[in-house]
């Protein structure tokens, strides 16, 4: 090339990556972890101008989210989604774009959509303050569990307006929560309202939920919808669902005319089982052919103790694989496009955090080269 035409072409961008100096001293762990965010780094600076960003929503009203006695002890202490979005901006940087979940001009249109969602008396009753997630009056709880909802309000916003393909709000997918009630530390159910606001914009949303709880109230009440639902739960124990658990034996519950798919897992079950589930229910995605997937990425089911005890034995590696088929079904059925809310996940402070943005990271880099690919091949046919 010529002096002239190197000009003409603009500078070479060039990128410099630092090996931290104790490199030697950190465990395996923390290597991993190093490593994972240098990759992303290197992705992010290979990207072109064209690609979208990763909506992430959060603000700090989510850290109002105290159950129980209030002190952050509960199961659901709202850190885990401070410290999933932190790495996530750690890790990605430039391509998240942060989104305030609430906000005095989308109040009004925000609930209106609250009460379309639920019952219109369990609704004003909650926005309160009251509620059977929560002892007495609790208006600051309550307005944060609004705002949970609202954030996957925006997320949906940002997706139909073709801003984004990739969504994520680490405080949602509150799946237990029905019509008229809240359950198992769920208020609003969020992922019914996207499915239903994507459907009504004429898309075919589907919705996969491997929180080691069934997503029982997704699935009661997108019930004679005709949208599918797919959860990957625990056979046992809560919430004792006897049309999706199997209460014991490890298998599947499938309701194929109500579009309903239910794969069953036994206590300490680890990646192998997961990764079957997870393989048979790309087959069922397949068959729909979406245009968007509805993610509930619970990573209550990751190894060790938590707040709710030790329930299965899934891994990094699980996750990261569910989330690749995630990926890969987005790719070839939805031009990319995936709600991911964050579900549960009782390792507050460390394995849950780092499981969503692991899941969330993965699935937005995949997306985003298999975008670039596309936006190269086109660009050399022309």
């Amino acid at each position: 090339m010529t002096e002239a035409n190197n000009k003409a072409s603009g500078p070479v961008k060039k990128h410099f990556y630092s090996v931290p100096s104790k490199l030697s001293e950190m465990s395996e762990e923390q290597r991993k972890d190093w490593i994972r965010s240098l990759h992303a780094r290197m992705v992010s600076d290979l990207r072109g101008p064209q690609q979208q960003p990763l909506a992430l929503v959060y603000d700090d009203i989510y850290l109002d989210w105290l159950l129980g006695a209030g002190d952050g002890s509960h199961p659901t202490n709202p850190m885990r989604a401070k410290l999933a979005k932190d790495l996530l901006v750690e890790r990605l940087g430039a391509d998240v774009k942060l989104v305030a979940p609430a906000s005095e001009a989308n109040e009004a249109s925000d609930t209106e959509a609250l009460y379309a969602t639920h019952e219109a008396t369990y609704v004003r009753h909650t926005l309160a303050g009251g509620n059977s997630q929560w002892h007495g009056i609790k208006a600051k709880v309550a307005a944060a569990g609004f705002a949970m909802f609202r954030g996957t309000i925006r997320a949906v916003e940002l997706m139909l307006a073709g801003k984004v393909r990739v969504a994520f709000n680490p405080q949602g997918a509150k799946h237990h929560a029905r019509f008229e009630s809240g359950d198992g530390f769920c208020v609003f159910n969020d992922m019914v309202y996207a499915a239903k606001a994507f459907a009504a914009a004429g898309l075919r949303p589907l919705y996969i939920d491997w929180d080691i709880h069934a997503g029982d109230g997704v699935a009661i009440m997108l019930k004679g919808t005709g949208i599918p639902t797919i959860s990957i739960h625990n056979a046992m124990g809560y919430p004792s669902n006897s049309q999706m658990q199997t209460f014991g034996k490890r298998g599947e519950m499938h309701h194929p005319h109500q579009h309903n798919y239910n794969f069953n897992v036994l206590p300490g079950d680890g990646d192998d089982v997961f990764k079957t589930f997870i393989d048979a229910a790309g087959d069922i995605i397949d068959s729909y052919k979406p245009d968007v997937i509805l993610l509930a990425a619970g990573a209550d089911g990751h190894t060790g103790v938590g707040n709710l005890g030790a329930i299965a034995n899934y891994t990094a590696d699980g996750f990261a694989y569910a989330a690749n088929m995630i990926a890969d079904k987005a790719i070839a059925h939805c031009d990319g496009r995936v709600l991911i809310g964050g579900a549960g996940g009782y390792q507050p402070l460390n394995e849950t955090p780092k499981t969503w943005a692991l899941v969330v990271e993965t699935i937005y880099n995949k997306v985003t080269q298999a975008v670039s690919a596309m936006v190269l091949t086109e660009k050399k046919g022309n």
